[in-house]
């Protein structure tokens, strides 16, 4: 399902991305057929019951209904930029809150909620949505996971776009503003470029107190 509030957080992310690509008139255009995109793809969305893989699955259902509305005489180098910009927005907009970045910046409210999130995914153990594997703790590392199954990469690949699926992913970098401080991220492996799992890691910079 696709919510009336969902769509229209979507055009909000979309507003400033067209604003500075396009004249005013075509930006409306696009903004409308954004919103009359959504209809379409409401069959193709799987109807999870965790409330965690319906949030993490948003992104790449509004993102994939950007990139539908894209004037087709884009080059891809232009649409990739305007996506990824559009992810930045997304990312941004789930921390539009002053709680959820109190929260997040905090390191031990940070780490329950993680906790909470790969453990209710796991739990819901949906096929067509997340796996987290939480690694054990190590010296150095505030904390570390692999995601060894995601739902966004097949949901994209279906829906046949499965090349925004790394720019989504590149959206994780741009959390890093919002992890606690001292608390740094890398990553060398993605599901969505062929690698077998998404190797997140958290690392307390030098210097950092655990």
């Amino acid at each position: 399902m696709i919510s009336d509030r969902q769509v229209q957080r979507s055009l909000r992310f979309a507003r400033p991305v067209l604003a500075e690509h396009f004249d005013k008139i075509t930006a409306q255009q696009i903004l409308t057929d954004l919103e009359a995109a959504y209809p379409a793809l409401a069959p193709g969305v799987p109807e999870f019951h965790s409330p965690i893989n319906r949030m993490v699955l948003g992104i790449a259902v509004d993102t994939l209904a950007f990139y539908r509305v894209l004037p087709a005489q884009l080059s891809w180098d232009v649409k990739a930029i305007m996506l990824q910009e559009f992810v930045d927005n997304w990312v941004d907009g789930q921390f539009d809150r002053w709680i959820a970045r109190v929260g997040y910046a905090n390191r031990t409210m940070h780490l329950i909620y993680r906790r909470r999130w790969f453990n209710q995914a796991n739990r819901a153990n949906e096929p067509d949505g997340w796996q987290y594997e939480l690694l054990p703790p190590t010296s150095g590392l505030f904390y570390g996971l692999n995601v060894t199954r995601c739902g966004a990469v097949p949901y994209l690949q279906a829906q046949g776009a499965p090349e925004i699926a790394p720019l989504i992913c590149r959206g994780d970098y741009h959390v890093l503003k919002y992890l606690p401080q001292g608390v740094t991220f890398r990553r060398t492996q993605v599901i969505a470029e062929g690698d077998p799992i998404c190797d997140f890691r958290y690392y307390l910079e030098s210097g950092s107190a655990s």
